[in-house]
């Protein structure tokens, strides 16, 4: 096992971990969160939208390929539900860039255009298309690192307590965007556990 590898990959899950924190709480301070009620526009709008939002995809780019280090760390003591879980993971985190990366680019083109693009009853949210793979997405990353978690903490290599982190953040953060102008509660809670988890195992592997 390549420690040069493992060490890189530490520093990926420790900058992932915190470009996300700092990425979601930016929101807060940078944005008019407190006046979101029934569209994004008034966010996407924001001369901060962006360099916000890549803050988000580097984090979450960072942490995808910080998964492999965890992964090969733990690989021969991994059972089913590590490995499943970490392709699984893999794949749910290029689903949620992908989506991160289109809000960022994409949307304040559309609200340019047309502000109700954004609207929660608008033609992106109400589409058959869209809140579908929105979903689908978010269902995979949530499962992906609910079976990571479980992988981690059944092989004993790392402290149970980074991975029962990475099981519950993660999900509450890719599915807490389903609750609409309430998001911020479940996904705030969510990002933070996830986070805290990431930077925990970025130690552990340069340690």
């Amino acid at each position: 096992m390549d420690s040069l590898f493992l060490v890189i990959g530490g520093y990926l899950n420790i900058f992932g971990g915190i470009a996300l924190l700092i990425y979601w709480y930016a929101f807060a301070i940078f944005l008019p969160y407190g006046e979101l009620s029934t569209t994004l526009s008034i966010l996407v709008k924001n001369r901060n939208w962006s360099w916000i939002n890549w803050l988000g995809v580097s984090g979450a780019t960072a942490g995808l390929l910080g998964q492999a280090s965890i992964y090969l760390f733990q690989v021969e003591a991994s059972n089913l539900f590590g490995s499943i879980g970490f392709y699984v993971a893999v794949l749910g985190t290029t689903f949620l860039i992908g989506t991160m990366t289109w809000e960022t680019v994409l949307w304040p083109i559309l609200v340019k255009q047309d502000e109700s693009w954004l609207s929660f009853t608008g033609p992106i949210y109400s589409s058959r298309i869209f809140m579908p793979f929105f979903i689908v997405s978010g269902l995979v990353y949530a499962v992906g690192y609910v079976l990571v978690g479980i992988g981690v903490m059944q092989s004993g290599l790392f402290p149970a307590l980074p991975g029962l982190l990475l099981a519950i953040g993660a999900p509450a953060f890719a599915l807490g965007a389903l609750f609409g102008k309430f998001q911020v509660y479940p996904r705030s809670l969510g990002v933070t556990l996830m986070s805290i988890g990431l930077i925990w195992f970025g130690l552990l592997l340069i340690n």
